[in-house]
């Protein structure tokens, strides 16, 4: 009926002082009332008279089209081919509008013997209007029609009316030799709308795996069509022979993976050498993690110094927390670097050769009331600490307190429960402890506590492991018991090794924590050089010997060299995060994967029986990484927690936590 209508309103429109007026409504209304002999005699007398205008005419062979089932071919043909383009496509346009099943009943004859600019006449007026007829007519064209004018319109055709059981069919023409037909076909799938074309194109992906030319277009149409949801059937690509296929899978991944991908993700952009494969894949890494969930942070570098270790605290006492690093403070809000001692350095461009700096602890020693910083020097085999002389300009003394051997790094440490970390516990081959105003003897202001003389590989932590509400010492190898007499137990702690052998080499810092919510202390720790970060679980059963027992759990054993571990509630959640980024240079060039992109990452768990570590990237291969330590503090003061580090690639970087 609303068809019936529209032409209607067109002959209205037509209608005027002309008699033909008249006996075109006449017409209709004869047509209205299923007199299609009587109507067809009245539009025929209309269209014959030469003396009838032309817009009467074309709306009479309009209502002949309708009307007229048994000259139904003649009239077309004659409108189709009039010699008024407007007429043309008109009458196109009225053919369009007809049943399906009288357009049914000419389309193999029409695609066969209408001149090819009639027929793309009728296959735009019917895709247009979406007929019902229009998949079978463009069928038919894209069968028989020989005229590539007409197969490209049926191929436009098909993507604007056609559906996801047209995926195959298109997917063959793009495969023709004909490139403008090929094209038509891509861009034919690239439109079509139904919601299951995505799901279809995704599937047929595999099929073509051998073919990397067109693999690469096929990824191409899933990246234009924004296909979301199908990212697993994109993962095997990024392993495949053809870089040009691994960019367009990187392309394709970045635009709609999740955290389910984005492992697959990170490995294979670690494999990546090619600078070209290298950016598509950085920005799939950083375009996954933001949808991925988790913190995201905004890396803003402060300095360009090669040096790895940084402290933070508020040295000038203005309420915000500055950074020292190297041989500079960095003060807020601005951190413009302000040279404050001397640090001998043989880092090269390339991050070979080391800073003669390797912790940077905040501490008042001397207690007038300002921070100073403890440092200490793996070739110097010294600890000292600088004393802090702000607000003057004048570089900041520095007070050797011991010759310790070589020192890694260090961490500071409260034993005595007062919530003061005060203490400084220095990674070095040998287990000893630095206390605050014991005694005068070292450094003017630190007594030094021998532990243990035992040779050990680097690597240590604080926290009471077997409950006793005493904070010990641990070590690769053992665990030092804070005995109630002051006095210090040894026990092997087995954490870095298994089977006799040395697992982990060098250890991260320890990090105690009761991981599943037991009621026993577990432990955080990664591997300083070598892969993996791992907890290791407190066994309720002891040993034959009554010693305590752990069982390994792996977090991350993808990337190497986290050389420490953060810990801070970035989401505030009120559990902490564990945070680790990959260490510049640390062996200059000699240890595992060193060469690798460098990266920050954080580690969600929830503490609880069978607890899952959620992997979320906080920086990915921007040249930055994290030297021997990374510092978890809110440092613009909006009540999140930021993160800062340095490292041989030129610091310090803050990130910013973007979440207020």
């Amino acid at each position: 009926m609303k068809k019936v209508l529209y032409f209607a309103l067109i002959l209205s429109a037509a209608a005027g002082a002309n008699p033909g007026d008249d006996l075109l409504r006449a017409a209709q209304d004869r047509e209205r009332a299923g007199k299609a002999d009587a109507a067809v005699a009245l539009y025929e007398g209309v269209y014959r008279n030469p003396q009838t205008p032309p817009h009467q005419r074309v709306a009479a062979l309009c209502g002949l089209l309708r009307t007229d089932a048994e000259r139904f071919d003649a009239w077309s043909r004659e409108g189709l081919s009039a010699s008024d383009e407007s007429v043309r496509g008109t009458v196109a346009q009225a053919l369009a509008l007809l049943p399906a099943a009288r357009l049914d009943a000419v389309r193999a004859v029409w695609v066969a013997e209408l001149p090819s600019d009639a027929l793309l006449k009728v296959l735009t007026a019917i895709v247009h209007v979406k007929s019902e007829a229009a998949s079978s007519f463009l069928a038919d064209a894209l069968a028989y029609s020989k005229d590539p004018a007409v197969r490209a319109a049926a191929l436009f055709g098909v993507g604007a009316v056609g559906s996801a059981d047209d995926v195959e069919m298109l997917l063959g023409w793009m495969r023709q030799d004909d490139a403008d037909l090929a094209e038509q076909a891509r861009r034919a799938l690239i439109q079509l709308g139904d919601a299951k074309t995505d799901a279809a194109l995704a599937g047929k992906l595999a099929a073509f795996t051998d073919d990397a030319a067109f693999v690469q277009k096929l990824l191409d149409v899933l990246a234009t069509r924004n296909a979301l949801g199908h990212a697993a059937a994109i993962v095997p690509f990024l392993a495949h022979a053809d870089r040009n296929v691994r960019l367009q899978a990187f392309k394709c991944l970045g635009q709609q993976g999740g955290y389910g991908e984005q492992a697959a993700v990170l490995a294979a952009a670690a494999k990546t050498k090619d600078e070209k494969e290298r950016r598509e894949a950085r920005k799939a890494v950083m375009k996954i993690a933001r949808r991925a969930g988790g913190v995201q942070f905004k890396a803003n570098r402060i300095g360009n110094c090669r040096t790895e270790a940084c402290g933070v605290a508020d040295f000038n006492n203005d309420g915000k927390p500055d950074i020292v690093a190297g041989p500079y403070l960095y003060l807020a809000p601005e951190f413009k670097a302000q040279k404050v001692r001397e640090i001998k350095s043989e880092v090269g461009e390339d991050g070979k050769g080391y800073a003669h700096d390797f912790m940077d602890l905040p501490l008042d020693v001397n207690k007038d009331g300002k921070l100073d910083v403890v440092s200490g020097d793996w070739f110097s085999r010294e600890t000292w600490w600088n004393e802090n002389l702000l607000p003057t300009a004048d570089l900041w003394a520095q007070h050797l307190i011991e010759q310790t051997g070589n020192i890694e790094t260090g961490i500071l440490v409260d034993l005595d429960g007062d919530g003061q970390a005060t203490d400084f516990l220095p990674d070095t081959q040998i287990t000893c402890l630095y206390q605050l105003g014991k005694d005068g003897r070292l450094g003017g202001y630190f007594a030094r506590d021998s532990i243990s003389n035992e040779r050990c590989d680097m690597g240590r932590g604080c926290g009471d492991l077997n409950g006793d509400g005493r904070n010990d010492i641990l070590t690769p190898p053992a665990w030092y018991e804070n005995c109630a007499d002051g006095t210090w137990k040894r026990h092997p702690l087995r954490v870095g090794f298994e089977d006799g052998g040395r697992e982990l080499g060098h250890a991260s810092n320890f990090i105690v924590f009761d991981v599943n919510k037991d009621g026993l202390n577990d432990i955080l720790v990664s591997s300083a050089h070598r892969y993996g970060i791992f907890w290791w679980e407190q066994l309720k059963d002891r040993d034959a010997q009554g010693e305590i027992q752990f069982k390994k759990h792996v977090i991350d054993e993808t990337w190497t060299q986290a050389h420490y571990l953060g810990w801070g509630d970035i989401d505030a959640d009120g559990v902490p995060e564990l945070v680790a980024g990959k260490r510049f240079m640390a062996h200059n060039g000699g240890d595992p994967d060193e060469y690798g992109h460098l990266c920050v990452f954080y580690y969600d768990f929830t503490p609880g029986a069978n607890p899952e570590f959620r992997k979320y990237v906080v920086d990915w291969d921007s040249d930055v990484g994290a030297g021997l330590n990374i510092e978890c503090r809110d440092m613009d003061g909006d009540g999140d927690v930021d993160l800062v580090t340095t490292g041989k690639w030129g610091g310090p970087v803050i990130f910013e936590n973007k979440t207020k």
